[in-house]
C-alpha cells in the first residue's frame, strides 16, 4: 500500500484531508464551508467572524435563497474574502433557527451536500470547521461530530472520482485538531485500506 500521508494530511485517492488550526477564513483555499440556518443567517459560532470579514453581501446572498432546507447546502460569492483568494462560501444548513442546536444526522447530510456543491462549482480546495459545534448539553458531542464529518468526507470520496484536491478540517484548539487527525487516521485505516 502506498504511503497515505501527505504534507500534514492523509490522502484519500486524489484528495488530501488535512487537520488545520486557526480560523477557517484564513486558510489557503478556494472556498470555505460554514454552518448556516434555514434563513441563511450567519450567526452561529465562528460564522459571525466570516460575516464580518466577508462583508454583509455574503449573508444577504444566502438569505435571498431562503428558506433553506435542513441538511442542504447553498453556494454564494465570497464578498471581501475574495481578497484572500477565497472564491465562494458554502453554507451548510445545520441549524433550524439562529442559535438552535444541530442534530448529528443533519450535520451528516449538510456535509455531504457541501462537498457535492464544491464539486459542482469545480472547487479544488475547501476549509470547514466542525459543523454543529456548540457548548451545552443540547449540542452534539464534538468527538461525535468530528467522526460523522470525517465519515461523510470519506464516503463522498469513495463514491466517485473527486475534483477536490484538499479538504481542511479546521479547529481553533490544538486538542480539537488532534481529535480530527485521529478520526482521519482511523477512517483511512478502516474505510480506505482496501482501495488503491
Amino acid at each position: 500500500m502506498a504511503d497515505s500521508t501527505h504534507a500534514g494530511g492523509t490522502r484519500f485517492g486524489r484528495t488530501v484531508v488535512v487537520p488545520g488550526l486557526g480560523e477557517v477564513h484564513e486558510q489557503p483555499v478556494d472556498a470555505i464551508i460554514h454552518a448556516a440556518n434555514c434563513r441563511g443567517l450567519l450567526g452561529t459560532p465562528g460564522v459571525g467572524l466570516a460575516r464580518l470579514v466577508g462583508g454583509s453581501d455574503v449573508e444577504r446572498e444566502a438569505m435571498q435563497q431562503a428558506p433553506l432546507e435542513l441538511g442542504s447546502a447553498v453556494v454564494t460569492g465570497s464578498g471581501q474574502l475574495r481578497d484572500r483568494g477565497i472564491r465562494a462560501v458554502i453554507h451548510a444548513v445545520v441549524h433550524p433557527t439562529l442559535g438552535a442546536p444541530a442534530r448529528l444526522a443533519t450535520v451528516r447530510r449538510a456535509t455531504a451536500a457541501s462537498l457535492r456543491a464544491a464539486e459542482a462549482h469545480r472547487l479544488r480546495a475547501v476549509a470547514m470547521p466542525i459543523l454543529g459545534s456548540g457548548r451545552g448539553p443540547e449540542h452534539p458531542d464534538h468527538g461525535a461530530l468530528t467522526n460523522a464529518i470525517v465519515e461523510e468526507i470519506v464516503a463522498h470520496l469513495r463514491r466517485s472520482p473527486a475534483r477536490l484536491e484538499r479538504v481542511l478540517l479546521v479547529s481553533r484548539l490544538p486538542a480539537e485538531t488532534a481529535t480530527v487527525a485521529a478520526a482521519v487516521a482511523i477512517a483511512r485505516q478502516q474505510s480506505w485500506s482496501s482501495i488503491p
